[in-house]
């Protein structure tokens, strides 16, 4: 016992954390499988020629012959009632505990369609509890069951007898024939339910025009179908409800009448269907859990269900949620399935609506090849039936449907979702690594309310889809479309090593990465891969310029390193560390920000050199060297905050000057006369960067985290209150032509979150970071006619002085005159960052 519970528990939780596809498949769903145990019977054959005698009359009924040599098997232990081979009618067949009702091959139960050999039992009819007809092979609270083997079993349904009984022309009903259909029975049984009539008091039978499942095992435990073929069922052909550990397997069914859904677990846990073939006029696989009140009450939800290895033709839909589906239904893997037919309408399908009510999570679909569907490979429904009469204030919530490497050839819609236009009740599908060809209507459909709709690496028609991305893709896509070469975003002409491609490369891999989409992160390292030669030389790089933005880039190079183990990748990085070591610095131990802008520190200048420089020591160097570069690494952040600091707003300006002598530069503290937004934006990022890599004893850390805060509380005060950005110039906001500008905006927010997940800064500052994206989203995210976004009111670029060009002096004026443009890299890839961390999907 107490090793039953502990598994019980154990799958509790790993259904708690079922929202990570990843995880599920590779703990919930072996731990699902697991539970699923085919029953054993005693080694016992029980022939019902051995009991009586085969009649000549063709409409003989074997009923009793079959039930009296059930009973008698269960009696006596159990074992396996034998089918022989011909042709067997009868009535209904009762299984009980222990017995393997088993067909032989060239074997055929046929039913007779004779209403006065079916008793009323306990069942459900379309998720609704009742005393109907008793289905044609019923089971009620046994305990291993099983019907097995390479016969038949045919319903013997048609036009001329059950399925007129349907109402419906196409299948033989006519007015004025007077006949029998739920017509009658469904209204009632429908206002029973609304009504909560007591289920004894639901009698239906004659009169009531109600059809008969094939199968209805009800209340059992361990049940086996296995092999047969099923064949021209009234109604559902397979309806297993309230069962515990159900295997389907190898089952063939073919069935084209009305409602002739193939298998329909109801409120059953832990199913496994497998290797089965379904031809069917109505859903092929559908899981119910109960109609409206009963459903509810009930309180019965369907879970753990493994559907692998079928193959579907036709159906109103492959795999099917719903629509009586009251109870709930959670945790459903379906894996290695094939569908291919004009008269299959869906692949996946939920269908519910505001009568049901009930939670619908946990879905996970993977490697399902279709040929082609007639609307939607995916579809969810919350409004199915509107003309149905109940009481319409119980809304179903949809949540966590996971759709991975499904491949269709046709369809009218690759994905359909229709939910709430007043409320949010669908949220966190997602659709990856999925190609739908042959689309008529071009692409999706959406309407109503939806949340966290993710199509990631979707191909529609032979082009990426962009819509319902989740931002951090939808904008790296963007950019990949815009760009078909690496080298050419951020405006570029020409192939070369750039700082401002670079930084929106580390955006573009990074959402590759995190979402497993491998063209997007190979997009990114194609731009390092372009410009490493097979000696490590960089092309178009000069060390002897000692430029510290050149040396921003070795943190892609080393990305590339890790993921192909290339050499020259290896060599690349020596060159860039070589710089450093040999770069010029001031008397107070920091990197010239260029050769040509001597004893200068620039805030920019923090970020371009002292991540990689961290990245490259926790790599590559050890022992007093490792500790030296961590060392001088914190050094270098704290010098410039001292020399670039302003207490008269908390800010800190753009460059300290060491002689003093330049024209941009205060005559008395060095400082330049601004707080220009991006500039702040690199320091943080450095500074956040190296806290993140930086080990956890160094002696710097109280001090670097301090620094962070400092610089994060000016950032936070000079925040607009209205869009939450920051202007152009930080210390002159609303100053006449100073404006609030998109890529400051981006680095802030992405910092402020990041800091907020490392632990470095508290949940105020969070919330500053999700004000400024959602400014960002508000005011600078603009989109094109093809779907594709921008990131507007980006400055392209602001320095101070060059020799003697004074134009930039670091004032007001000359920082609000610099060009203004959309889709700068500087600003795409904090874009990005902030994106993931707004998606709550960094590492």
């Amino acid at each position: 016992m107490k090793k039953v519970i502990l598994a019980a528990m154990s799958l509790l939780c790993l259904t708690v954390s079922a929202q990570d596809p990843a995880t599920a498949w590779e703990t919930l769903y072996p731990a699902i499988e697991k539970q699923i145990k085919a029953p054993e019977f005693r080694d016992k054959d029980y022939n019902i020629l051995d009991y009586g005698r085969q009649n000549k009359r063709a409409d003989y009924l074997y009923t009793e012959l079959i039930n009296t040599t059930i009973e008698r098997c269960s009696a006596e232990g159990g074992g396996r009632v034998i089918i022989p081979a011909g042709v067997w009618m009868t009535g209904p067949i009762t299984l009980k505990s222990n017995v393997n009702l088993y067909l032989a091959e060239g074997a055929t139960l046929l039913f007779t369609d004779d209403l006065s050999q079916y008793p009323l039992v306990y069942t459900r009819w379309e998720g609704m509890d009742c005393y109907n007809y008793q289905p044609m092979i019923y089971a009620f609270e046994q305990t291993n069951i099983a019907i097995t083997g390479k016969g038949t079993i045919d319903g013997g349904a048609e036009n001329a007898n059950w399925w007129r009984m349907c109402g419906a022309k196409k299948y033989g009903w006519e007015e004025d024939q007077n006949i029998i259909s739920q017509r009658i029975g469904r209204p009632i049984l429908m206002e029973w339910n609304e009504k909560g009539v007591p289920v004894e008091e639901r009698r239906m039978g004659d009169g009531y025009g109600m059809r008969v499942q094939l199968l209805n095992p009800v209340s059992c435990k361990n049940v086996l179908i296995e092999d047969v073929t099923l064949l021209r069922s009234p109604f559902w052909v397979i309806h297993p409800l309230f069962c515990e550990n159900l295997t389907v397997r190898g089952v063939h069914i073919q069935n084209d009448g009305p409602n002739g859904d193939g298998c329909d677990p109801e409120s059953c846990k832990n199913v496994l269907i497998e290797n089965c073939f379904f031809d069917t006029g109505d859903d092929c696989i559908a899981i119910k859990s109960g109609r409206n009140r009963d459903g509810r009450e009930a309180a019965r939800p369907s879970e753990n269900i493994i559907v692998r290895n079928c193959q579907m033709k036709n159906g109103h839909g492959g795999v099917v949620v719903g629509s009586e589906i009251s109870g709930g239904y959670r945790n459903l893997f379906v894996e290695n399935c094939v569908m291919d037919s004009p008269d299959l309408e869906r692949v996946i399908r939920i269908k519910t609506n505001n009568c049901r009510g009930g939670v619908i999570e946990n879905i996970f679909v993977r490697n399902v090849k279709v040929g082609q569907c007639r609307e939607a490979v995916l579809k969810i429904n919350l409004v199915y039936e509107q003309r149905e009469k109940c009481q319409r204030d119980f809304y179903p919530f949809v949540k966590n449907v996971y759709l991975d490497n499904v491949t269709c050839q046709k369809s009218k819609y690759g994905v359909k979702i229709e939910g709430y236009d007043d409320r949010c009740n669908i949220e966190n599908i997602e659709v990856k690594d999925c190609v739908f060809n042959g689309v008529t209507s071009g692409g999706n459909s959406i309407k109503g309310e939806v949340k966290d709709v993710r199509f990631i690496n979707l191909i529609i028609n032979g082009k990426p889809c962009i819509e319902s991305q989740p931002m951090s893709l939808k904008m790296a896509l963007s950019e990949m479309k815009r760009h078909p070469d690496s080298w050419s975003v951020d405006h570029s002409k020409r192939l070369h090593w750039s700082y401002s491609v670079g930084v929106e490369m580390d955006g573009i891999e990074a959402a590759g990465s995190r979402y497993g989409v491998d063209s997007i992160r190979d997009y990114a390292i194609s731009y390092a891969d372009s410009l490493v030669m097979p000696d490590g030389e960089i092309l178009t790089y000069k060390s002897a310029n000692f430029n510290i933005d050149h040396v921003k880039n070795g943190r892609l190079v080393m990305r590339a390193y890790k993921l192909t183990g290339e050499q020259r990748y290896l060599d690349a990085m020596n060159r860039l560390y070589t710089q450093l070591q040999k770069h010029p610095r001031t008397k107070t131990g920091g990197f010239w920000h260029k050769q040509i802008y001597p004893r200068q520190l620039w805030l920019d200048g923090l970020y371009m050199g002292q991540p990689f420089y961290l990245d490259y020591a926790n790599n590559f160097l050890t022992g007093k060297e490792q500790k030296k570069a961590y060392d001088d690494i914190a050094k270098q952040l704290l010098t410039v905050g001292k020399k670039t600091y302003d207490p008269a707003t908390g800010l800190y300006r753009h460059a300290w000057d060491e002689t003093k002598s330049m024209f941009w530069a205060d005559k008395k503290t060095g400082q330049s006369q601004h707080a220009w937004g991006r500039a702040m934006g690199w320091y943080i990022w450095a500074i956040v960067d190296v806290l993140e890599n930086l080990p956890q004893d160094h002696k710097s850390r109280p001090e670097l985290v301090a620094l962070l805060k400092s610089v994060a509380d000016g950032l936070v005060k000079y925040q607009d209150p209205e869009t939450g950005l920051w202007y152009q110039v930080l210390d002159e906001p609303g100053r006449e032509g100073n404006y609030l500008e998109a890529t400051c905006a981006a680095m802030f927010s992405y910092n402020l979150l990041r800091a907020n997940r490392l632990g470095l800064l508290d949940d105020s500052y969070r919330t500053a970071g999700e004000k400024a994206y959602q400014g960002i989203l508000d005011n600078f995210i603009t989109t094109d006619e093809d779907g594709t976004i921008n990131l507007t009111q980006c400055c392209q670029v602001a320095g101070l002085g060059g020799g003697n060009n004074e134009r930039r002096n670091g004032t007001f004026e000359y920082y609000i005159s610099e060009p203004i443009r959309d889709n700068d890299g500087k600003g795409v890839g904090p874009f990005i960052l902030a994106s993931l961390e707004m998606e709550g999907m960094t590492k």
